[in-house]
């Protein structure tokens, strides 16, 4: 058992270049004080910085001469300034060889470019550290230079610059397009580093330096996610690689607009709706729901694009995302991959449950992939009553009640009655008093305490606490009918429907980039304003509690610190407190 638990735990570290590392881009180069945006066009390198101004002294080169000026400096020609830039401050390499030069296009102070809000608020899985910010300073120096080639190279090699040591001179974060598809994300360049390039297809170039590698480096990629109520299976697939095997009736070399999209992602959905067959439980499954969306791949990792632009047909990514509902963590899923050509003969796949991401793959001779249930302490979610405390409630020991009642008729009757009849109702009520006195903690009925007062802040809020960790149970639930059962549990009788709204909104988020989160345990709650419902059956109060949301999609985990607040309305029924009311509700995604 401990051995599995520790193999469970090395998989999870393996995996990080594969699954951990793909879940969320925190890395910070993006706010470093310089960066630079490099473009690998068809006959040249075109590269944008922006570099704060404690760097300038390093980089003089590129200042107009209005700024060598004011710094006492008289300015060299361009040519021989840029000949110098491109020989011993940024070089760009060719094939190892080849140094080309650089020309300027122009330079001027700028506003800073945003780059604060792809990753804002986002908590790092394993630090729990929040993004940092962006650098204080918003004036910068902002450049663009071109290095032409002849030809198109088969590597180049980036340098910044470097002291007499081989240190950078500056910190400078860069990110590199060729054409439009990223070849990694933002990262430190810290040194040379050498791209080796694919004309033929940009997805497959990439660095020499492992670590100088885009998260989602692979054309194809398969998440299969195990939860309580759902096994999801997510593939994240080039349009151009999907053409090998569905009919999709686009132009290649035409850009792909609206309607195009929504036919695109149609046939999309008819196509995986029955190839890459799921097994549960030795079972076949079939996909309660199958859903397409155009993805865009950017620093918070990949997200769904919501507007209407048009796509380019050699870039453009889809995400596909089957669902399969199923009553409880299943004890084993088997995925069969189907989609193979002379150019995928390897799928990466990444089994994700409660315990971690453990990154495998299909290959064309071994097509099948199980994921195994190995958590050993798994709780599967349900819902639980929440009582009422005694204060709130009379107890009657229903039988001395009766025994008492039945002592003193015996009592009157032996007051009012003859001589002889006078003893044996005297002992008929000894009898029934004896009685009563031995069955005061039997035969107990508990009604409503009408002189009950307001529940306490305490117990108030250990019910609203209760309440929203059912809330948070049901919502597991992918069948709505089988919510709808789950929410009667603890929501008053035909209130369902008017808190429906507002408790999926508080326990279904949306994220930015279109990712839908569930709402976590509640923390820190505090409540005010307490007021009587219902002749005094229930209560009213101002809640205020923080969660987290965790939404895993397309192998990320996007985690967000949420503070909420609501009105909401409680009722005793039958001995326990049930939700009779949500509203006001507002969430707030902590900066």
């Amino acid at each position: 058992m401990l051995a599995n638990l520790l193999l469970a735990f090395f998989l999870t570290l393996m995996g990080t270049g594969l699954a951990l590392a793909d879940w969320i881009n925190l890395t910070a180069a993006e706010k470093l004080p310089n960066v630079a945006e490099i473009f690998v066009r068809e006959d040249r390198v075109h590269i944008v910085l922006q570099l704060s101004e404690d760097s300038l002294e390093n980089v003089a080169e590129l200042l107009p001469e209005d700024m060598l000026r004011e710094r006492g400096i008289e300015p060299e020609p361009i040519e021989q300034r840029m000949e110098q830039f491109a020989r011993e401050k940024f070089q760009v390499i060719a094939d190892g060889a080849i140094d080309l030069s650089a020309t300027l296009r122009f330079s001027e102070q700028r506003p800073r470019k945003d780059r604060s809000s792809p990753v804002k608020g986002i908590v790092h899985p394993l630090t729990r550290q929040k993004a940092p910010d962006p650098p204080d300073k918003v004036r910068v120096l902002h450049a663009e230079l071109d290095y032409f080639f002849d030809q198109k190279p088969k590597t180049l090699t980036f340098v910044p610059p470097l002291d007499g040591d081989g240190n950078p001179l500056l910190e400078l974060g860069f990110i590199v397009y060729q054409e439009s598809v990223p070849v990694i994300d933002f990262r430190e360049l810290t040194g040379p580093a050498t791209l080796t390039l694919n004309w033929n297809d940009p997805w497959v170039s990439a660095f020499e330096d492992p670590n100088l590698a885009r998260h989602h480096r692979w054309p194809i990629m398969s998440f299969i996610y195990v939860e309580p109520r759902e096994v999801r299976h997510e593939i994240v697939i080039r349009l151009r690689d999907l053409e090998d095997w569905a009919d999709l009736n686009f132009d290649r070399n035409a850009p792909i607009a609206d309607d195009g999209r929504r036919n695109i992602l149609e046939a999309a959905s008819r196509f995986f709706a029955d190839k890459n067959p799921v097994i549960i439980d030795g079972t076949p499954a079939e996909p309660a729901s199958v859903g397409t969306e155009f993805l865009d791949l950017s620093l918070a990792g990949i997200e769904v694009i919501e507007d209407d632009r048009n796509l380019d047909p050699v870039t453009a990514v889809l995400g596909v995302t089957l669902s399969y509902p199923v009553g409880q963590m299943p004890a084993e899923v088997t995925t069969i991959w189907q989609l193979f050509s002379d150019r995928i003969e390897t799928v990466p796949v990444t089994s994700i449950d409660p315990i971690g991401p453990f990154p495998a793959e299909f290959g064309v001779t071994y097509p099948s992939h199980t994921w195994t249930n190995r958590l050993l302490r798994f709780e599967e979610p349900g819902v639980a009553t929440v009582p009422v405390t005694d204060e709130r409630s009379l107890k009657l020991p229903l039988l001395t009640i009766v025994l008492a009642v039945f002592a003193l008729n015996a009592v009157a009757f032996a007051l009012k009655a003859s001589r002889w009849a006078r003893g044996i109702g005297f002992a008929a009520a000894l009898i029934f008093a004896a009685g009563a006195a031995t069955t005061s903690d039997r035969f107990i009925a508990t009604l409503p305490n009408p002189f009950a007062n307001l529940p306490g802040d305490n117990e108030a809020k250990t019910a609203i606490r209760a309440i929203f960790a059912n809330a948070n149970a049901s919502f597991y639930e992918i069948n709505e009918d089988q919510l709808e059962v789950e929410l009667s549990k603890f929501v008053y009788t035909g209130m369902a429907p008017i808190v429906y709204t507002e408790l999926e909104r508080a326990n279904r988020v949306e994220l930015p980039g279109g990712i839908t989160a569930r709402v976590g345990d509640i923390n820190d709650v505090t409540i005010s304003e307490i007021r009587p419902l219902d002749a005094g059956r229930g209560f009213s109060a101002l809640a205020q509690w923080s969660a987290e949301a965790v939404g895993q999609h397309w192998g990320y985990l996007h985690l967000r610190e949420l503070d909420l607040q609501a009105r909401v309305e409680m009722i005793e029924d039958d001995r326990v407190w049930r939700l009779a009311g949500l509203t006001d509700l507002s969430i707030e995604i902590r900066e």
